[in-house]
C-alpha cells in the first residue's frame, strides 16, 4: 500500500501545482490537465483510503493518521464532483493544498503505527519523489533566469536578432522563475519535514545537525529570500535573476558535493 500512498501524494503535489500554475495565469485550457490529475490522485487516494478500511477489523480500531486521510480524500473527492470549472479557483486550490497537507500528516503518523499503511521505507521515498520533484523545479526556475538575462542583454544592445524573436517575453519569463520558484522551494520544504520525520521513526533522531539537512535548509532560505525580495517589487530585476541563479548554484552543489550517507 505504501507505493500506491507515495504515487497518489505525487500525483496530488503536480495537480496543486498545475491548477495554481493555470489560475495564475488565467489560461482555461490548463484546467483540463490539471483536473485530470485530480481525478488521477483522487483514483488513488481512493485505493488507499479503501484499502486502510478494508485492513481494519473493527470501526474503533481508527487512528488519528485514518481520520486525517479520511479529511484528505473527501476534499480530493469533492473537487472532482465540482468538475472541471472549478479546479482553477482559489478556494478549491485552498483546501486542496489543507487535503494535500492532511495526507502527508496520515502518512507521517501511520508510518508510526503498529500496523501502517505506509511503512517507513515508503515515506523515504515520498521524501525522495519530493525532493526530486523540488529540484526539479528549481532546474526550470534556473533555465527562466538565464532566458531573463540573456533577452534583457539583448534588448539593453538593442539586438533584435532570433534570440529576441524566439524568446518569450520578459514579463512571461519573470513569471514562470517565480512560480516555479515558489513551486520548489514549497516541494523542497515538504521534503525536509518528511526526511526529518523518516529520521526520527528510524533513527530515533530528527537529522537536525546532519550535513545534508543544514545545506538543504540554507537552499531554502536562498530561494524564500528570493521569493520575499521578488514579491516586495513589481517587475524583477537583473540582480534578481543572478540571485536566482546563485540559488541554483548552491542546489546543485548540495546535490552533488554533499554526502547524503546518514549518520
Amino acid at each position: 500500500m505504501g507505493a500506491w500512498y507515495v504515487l497518489s501524494m505525487v500525483a496530488y503535489a503536480l495537480a496543486l501545482v498545475w491548477s495554481g500554475w493555470s489560475f495564475a495565469h488565467a489560461r482555461p485550457g490548463s484546467s483540463r490537465t490539471g483536473y485530470g490529475l485530480f481525478v488521477a490522485a483522487c483514483a488513488l487516494v481512493t485505493v488507499v483510503f479503501l484499502a486502510r478500511l478494508a485492513s481494519l477489523h473493527e470501526a474503533a480500531d481508527y487512528s488519528r493518521g485514518d481520520l486525517a486521510l479520511f479529511i484528505a480524500w473527501l476534499m480530493i473527492v469533492i473537487t472532482v464532483a465540482m468538475g472541471r470549472g472549478f479546479v482553477s479557483s482559489p478556494v478549491v486550490l485552498l483546501l486542496n493544498a489543507v487535503g494535500f497537507g492532511l495526507a502527508l500528516v496520515a502518512g507521517g503518523l501511520q508510518a508510526q503505527a503498529s500496523a501502517p499503511f505506509l511503512p517507513a521505507s515508503s515515506l523515504l521515498a515520498l521524501h525522495v519523489a519530493l525532493a526530486v520533484l523540488g529540484d526539479a523545479a528549481f532546474a526550470f526556475s534556473f533555465s527562466f533566469a538565464l532566458m531573463h538575462l540573456v533577452l534583457e542583454a539583448r534588448l539593453r544592445r538593442r539586438l533584435f536578432d532570433r534570440w529576441y524573436l524566439h524568446l518569450p517575453s520578459l514579463a512571461t519569463l519573470d513569471s514562470l522563475a517565480l512560480f516555479t520558484s515558489a513551486t520548489g522551494a514549497g516541494l523542497l520544504f515538504l521534503a525536509i519535514v518528511t526526511g526529518c520525520w523518516w529520521g526520527e521513526i528510524v533513527l530515533h533522531h530528527w537529522l537536525l545537525t546532519w550535513p545534508k539537512f543544514m545545506v538543504t535548509a540554507f537552499c531554502l532560505m536562498l530561494y524564500i529570500s528570493y521569493l520575499i525580495w521578488r514579491v516586495s517589487r513589481k517587475a524583477a530585476t537583473r540582480a534578481m535573476m543572478v540571485f536566482q541563479v546563485i540559488c541554483f548554484v548552491a542546489v546543485l552543489t548540495n546535490l552533488l558535493f554533499v554526502g547524503g550517507r546518514v549518520p
